[in-house]
């Protein structure tokens, strides 16, 4: 027996067989294994269905690279303004948002779920469930040590989740990049497609499965382990989202002149990750939020009154994150995942060391 219960059996003329712990838990969780395969192929399916349909709506309509913010508002030399309802260009381009934005985004949706169902259905009946019935107390009257147990357990789903992420996140991020062209008005830094592509996608998946094992053990009930899963994946979910714009410091664009807008090149304006916030400039320098004077909207006056008492200025600025910071970006929130998940897996090992059984 190894490290973590693996024994291999082979004789003449038949291939070795795998027994022991992990001989167990795949027998233990092939229903769920065979279940999470079928997810994957299905959405993986329904990925590459959907670009290569959309792809060829583009090739047949040559609308490679246009969009309705297009320098000159022109794609290969015609005429693509929106607000011209004869240009056969524009209305393509109308017709690919119409049909292919929603999927597109409903599907981002479902792979920023999955962690949660990752945890909630994977994660928290893990240990739970054998704590509850007893069953666990079987394999520890064995040669196998509790550390090992429980490597043992994570190990194998930890993997096949991992593996599946990282496949739909790569699918959906092929997809992405394809659609991007064509739907800039989508911020890359939001929820979708910031959480369904990229390393970002595939790191959320091992911490929410720990962080649902973790329950599991501590709780040593299956449902009250499952609801504490979902409420604490929802809310790191909600905590990354809070915490993406401050990743990475924002770009500051300044108007040259009072009452102008800032002066943003096209193809940063129309790549970059917007609203993150704007206002006015005082004197030396300093922001004054719009929000600062939200309340102030029953007049001009009201509005110039609640500037000045900031000592604003008419000088706008805006804050924004150019394309150049995704994968920085990507890459923080993937470490951050990955310590998280780094720490409920000690978590796990102090709990069945110290544990009772």
């Amino acid at each position: 027996m190894s490290a973590i219960g693996i024994r291999v059996r082979a004789s003449a003329g038949t291939r070795p067989r795998v027994r022991g712990l992990v001989w167990l838990v795949a027998r233990q969780h092939r229903a769920a294994l065979w279940a999470g395969l079928a997810v994957v192929v299905a959405i993986a399916a329904y990925i590459v269905w959907q670009r290569a349909e959309m792809m060829g709506y583009v090739r047949a309509h040559d609308i490679q690279g246009c969009t309705e913010q297009n320098w000159e508002g022109l794609c290969h030399g015609r005429d693509i303004d929106p607000r011209d309802g004869t240009s056969p260009t524009a209305d393509a381009l109308r017709h690919l948002s119409d049909t292919y934005r929603t999927p597109l985004l409903n599907t981002g949706r479902l792979l920023i779920a999955l962690p949660a169902l990752i945890g909630v259905f994977i994660g928290a009946p893990l240990f739970a469930r054998e704590l509850e019935t007893g069953t666990h107390r079987l394999v520890w009257t064995q040669s196998v040590g509790r550390t090992r147990w429980l490597i043992a357990k994570l190990a194998l789903p930890l993997t096949a989740v991992t593996t599946g992420t990282a496949v739909l996140a790569a699918l959906y991020t092929w997809w992405w990049r394809a659609a991007r062209p064509q739907l800039q008005d989508i911020a890359w830094g939001t929820a979708v497609p910031f959480d369904a592509t990229g390393p970002a996608a595939v790191a959320l998946a091992p911490p929410a499965f720990l962080l649902g094992a973790a329950a599991g053990l501590l709780l040593r009930r299956t449902v009250p382990a499952m609801a504490v899963t979902l409420g604490a994946t929802a809310g790191v979910q909600y905590g990354l989202d809070a915490l993406r714009p401050h990743l990475m410091t924002p770009w500051t664009v300044v108007s040259d002149a009072p009452g102008a807008f800032p002066s943003i090149p096209r193809n940063v304006y129309f790549t970059a990750w917007r609203d993150l916030g704007g206002g006015f400039l005082t004197r030396s320098g300093e922001k004054v939020p719009l929000d600062r004077c939200s309340s102030a909207t029953d007049s001009e006056d009201a509005w110039n009154r609640c500037l000045e008492r900031f000592g604003a200025t008419r000088r706008w600025y805006e804050e924004l994150h150019p394309a150049s910071h995704y994968w920085p970006m990507q890459w923080t929130q993937t470490g951050i995942c990955l310590a998280a998940a780094v720490a409920l897996a000690a978590v796990c090992l102090w709990w069945i060391r110290r544990g009772r059984a």
